[in-house]
């Protein structure tokens, strides 16, 4: 028994190596050639495995992109853990939370590509449900925190009580504006077809009409780009000192 279970140990731990090496290989591979330009038969050549070894981790390049994923989303989500405990106002913790995002982006912008050609519908419905579930759960830090910093916003009326919205909806809207902001600034030459410029300002923005919209006290006017900048710079020395992030702004453009 004691051996049996001795090479079962062995085996898993041999899995679990090689498939750690196929998601590594395909991470190079997105970075270097791009995307669209990854295919399984000269992946696994290049893990020097074949074929369908490959499949025996992966069903489709569908799952083996969503485990790419899951992979940096591990350690996106890591910086978010300490946010809901920063020394500032549940507002600007919320802030926090955008900008952490901002910076991550900006630092992994092949990780941004990979995370928006995963949730299209047509490739979404492509990955099995335990890959799915894997993607999700290695976000879930993330939830967490805008989960908790909306509770002590309410806990502390900072925010009205609640009537339909929980607190996990309530960041769907600072979700939706970080993904639609990065869909269109890594399309280029997009917004510039309409003269607009610096995404991530009008980001941030958008995210304190959205707050004061919510009546989430202080109340900031969008529309004051002193007060705004002041804040977020506050804000960012806040994570910069909590070793959260990048701490420089991202490009403007």
């Amino acid at each position: 028994m004691l051996s049996a279970m001795t090479t079962g140990d062995r085996k898993r731990r041999e899995r679990e190596t090689r498939e750690a090496l196929f998601i590594e290989r395909a991470h190079e591979r997105i970075r270097e050639d791009g995307l669209l330009a990854l295919q399984m038969s000269k992946l696994a050549a290049d893990c020097e495995y074949a074929t369908g070894t490959l499949y025996q981790h992966f069903e489709s390049k569908e799952d083996l992109l969503a485990a790419v994923a899951a992979r940096t989303t591990l350690q996106r989500a890591a910086l978010f853990r300490a946010i809901p405990e920063l020394s500032l106002g549940t507002r600007s913790r919320m802030l926090a939370i955008v900008l952490t995002d901002i910076d991550f982006a900006a630092q992994n912008p092949d990780y941004y590509r990979l995370t928006q050609y995963l949730v299209t519908e047509v490739v979404w419905a492509n990955v099995s449900v335990p890959r799915r579930m894997a993607l999700l759960e290695a976000g879930k830090p993330i939830s967490e925190a805008v989960h908790a910093v909306v509770a002590e916003a309410r806990e502390r009326s900072d925010l009205p009580p609640a009537r339909e919205i929980s607190e996990d909806e309530m960041g769907l809207g600072p979700w939706a504006l970080n993904v639609g902001m990065q869909s269109l600034a890594s399309a280029r030459g997009l917004l510039d077809a309409y003269d607009i410029h610096r995404p991530y300002d009008h980001l941030i923005r958008h995210f304190h009409a959205l707050m004061t919209g919510w009546r989430w006290e202080p109340r900031l006017d969008p529309d004051e780009p002193t007060v705004v900048r002041a804040e977020t710079e506050r804000v960012r020395a806040a994570l910069h000192d909590a070793g959260i992030g990048a701490g420089d702004a991202p490009p403007a453009g």
